[in-house]
């Protein structure tokens, strides 16, 4: 078995619609076209991002971190960031194993940063930082991707946030509340974890969810901060986006099926996958700690095509 997957245990594109968008907006195309912008300096910090695990202190708690470089990182051309949260009772090495998204971010060209809690856990709302509740891991998300400007070059316009449950819950709660700095979100066995969830602009997003996931359930409003299913939680994000058409099936493989709210606000797109009888799972992977798996679905392959769209207008 994978050592980072077994950590994970030890501790506890057909469905796309092409986008691309501001601080306020985001646009889309089909087919995003190259990037043959000049190598600007702004974004690009210091030239010092290496691969590898660090720390960072913030608010007197020393957190951790993994970087993942892409083979096409330039440290004079900004590239895209994506933040991926580990979940509860994980760590950053479990969840770069678990999630199988360096592939990904190789693939696409995205810097994948792998952020590591104190204590195994995410102050993201109604879960699950049950013994840290007044603990600022938002404002550490946001100190992070401030570091990771400092010393390497990321393009801001360009930075994601998908996770797994606890980090789902996380990955939901920086959408809400900073959706000035990301671009879109991926939340996989997650909901929103906050009462009030009101993004300053509609965020796309994607969501992962098995119908039967004890642990974040499906057709429950168990953790979820205003007591939603994971339908209604999804639902209720399109409603926030303006989206006018839909849900409308875009996937069908198996136990898997995709639907799309499209015609939102901003090219904003909406999508909630959901896989029958699955458990506590990343689709797309083989082994599932808690409960049955699926590959009927590659989400970190789905959720890196999602990304790609995706761009704030700076």
């Amino acid at each position: 078995m994978n050592v980072r997957v077994a950590s994970w245990i030890a501790c506890s594109s057909s469905i796309l619609v092409a986008s691309c968008g501001s601080s306020h907006k985001t646009s889309s195309s089909s087919s995003p076209p190259p990037d043959t912008s000049p190598m600007p300096s702004a974004g690009c910090g210091t030239g010092g991002l290496k691969a590898g695990t660090f720390q960072l202190m913030y608010q007197g708690v020393q957190y951790g971190y993994i970087v993942h470089l892409p083979p096409s990182y330039d440290p004079k051309r900004p590239a895209p960031l994506v933040l991926n949260w580990h979940a509860y009772q994980a760590n950053a090495m479990g969840e770069e194993g678990f999630s199988n998204f360096d592939p990904v971010g190789d693939a696409k060209g995205f810097v994948v940063v792998y952020p590591d809690s104190p204590d195994q856990s995410w102050n993201a709302g109604t879960c699950c930082a049950f013994t840290a509740m007044n603990r600022d891991d938002v404002g550490f998300a946001m100190a992070l991707v401030d570091s990771l400007e400092q010393t390497g070059c990321i393009d801001t316009r360009r930075i994601f946030a998908t996770g797994m449950s606890n980090g789902a819950f996380m990955a939901y709660r920086l959408g809400c509340e900073h959706a000035e700095t990301f671009a879109a979100i991926a939340p996989v066995a997650g909901k929103v974890g906050i009462p009030n969830c009101n993004p300053s602009r509609a965020v796309p997003l994607i969501e992962f969810h098995g119908t039967a996931d004890n642990f974040v359930p499906y057709d429950s409003g168990i953790l979820s901060g205003d007591n939603q299913t994971v339908p209604e939680t999804v639902a209720s994000w399109a409603m926030r986006d303006a989206c006018t058409d839909g849900p409308t099936q875009t996937f069908q493989n198996g136990t898997v099926t995709c639907q799309r709210w499209s015609s939102c606000k901003d090219d904003a797109t909406v999508t909630l996958c959901t896989a029958q009888g699955e458990g506590h799972c990343w689709p797309g992977q083989s082994y599932c700690p808690i409960g049955a798996s699926t590959t009927d679905v590659d989400a970190s392959a789905v959720i890196g095509d999602f990304f790609t769209r995706f761009s704030l207008i700076r």
